[in-house]
């Protein structure tokens, strides 16, 4: 998904640290960056390698960091538009989803090992 965003901090041209609203998230940039920090720019943001779906008991939308750049990602499954909806929301491959028709329009819990950033 793409999104608008600001630049709160870059870390070795590779470790980026920006915010979406009142959402702050730290991801991964493969090309480095030439961006300035507190500057306003686009941002498209992808789950990288493997991720695990599950059904939860939270019945709210959150973004909770579980390390540098791993999260878990709270929301509702929308299995026909191919996203979790939670306080961002993000893509997910249709055809990964396949197996999880059973969670469409459940509350589940996304566990990403990282998100990459690809800016404009």
């Amino acid at each position: 998904m793409k999104y608008n965003c600001v630049i709160k901090e870059i870390e070795d041209d590779e470790e980026v640290t920006i915010k979406i609203e009142n959402t702050i998230i730290t991801g991964f940039v493969n090309a480095g960056l030439s961006i300035p920090i507190d500057k306003e720019t686009e941002v498209e943001i992808e789950f990288y390698d493997d991720i695990e779906i599950e059904e939860t008991q939270i019945q709210e939308k959150s973004i909770l960091s579980k390390g540098t750049y791993s999260y878990s990602i709270f929301g509702i499954l929308d299995i026909d538009n191919g996203i979790i909806s939670s306080t961002l929301d993000f893509s997910i491959d249709r055809e990964y989803l396949y197996e999880y028709g059973f969670l469409d329009e459940k509350y589940v819990e996304v566990k990403v090992n990282r998100l990459d950033f690809y800016f404009e």
